[in-house]
């Protein structure tokens, strides 16, 4: 229930917020100067110069990251594909995914930090990449709780 002044939590920016953060992390992750989690292969070429190709670990803290930010995001998109109004069955099923996206930003924030050590990324850089996924965390929240009062009856 929302008080006056106050605005329902919209999944439509809810959804674009989670999508922001997995951006951003590619963004930030596809720097191999930075996130050196990857394998150098030289490749020779037909011309008879050498091109280099970056391959990621699979096992590797950076696709780790890379994963849980498309993570949330999925959850995000496919929770919000399922319309109650035609589908009330599936209210525990959007509930659940709404519920594994919070979850997974926690675990996210918790990978940044050791991305921060593990990479020396500077503060300011971990601060707004943290900041997003927070963001993205209490939007997830709000319209998981704005869900849980409107369906209470289906």
């Amino acid at each position: 229930m929302t008080h006056e002044g106050q605005h329902k939590p919209n999944p439509f920016s809810t959804v674009a917020k989670a999508m922001e953060v997995a951006e951003y992390t590619f963004l930030i992750t596809d720097n191999p100067n930075k996130f050196k989690d990857y394998v150098v292969k030289e490749k020779q070429n037909e011309d008879g110069t050498v091109s280099k190709m970056y391959i990621w670990r699979n096992d590797s803290l950076t696709n780790r990251v890379r994963d849980l930010a498309n993570y949330i995001y999925v959850l995000s998109w496919t929770a919000n594909e399922i319309d109650l109004r035609y589908q009330p069955e599936r209210k525990a099923e959007r509930l659940s995914k709404q519920v594994e996206a919070i979850s997974k930003c926690d675990v996210m924030l918790a990978e940044i930090q050791l991305c921060r050590k593990h990479f020396h990324l500077n503060h300011r850089k971990v601060m707004y990449w943290g900041g997003l996924v927070r963001d993205t965390r209490k939007a997830l929240e709000g319209w998981h709780e704005s869900d849980k009062d409107r369906y209470k009856d289906i």
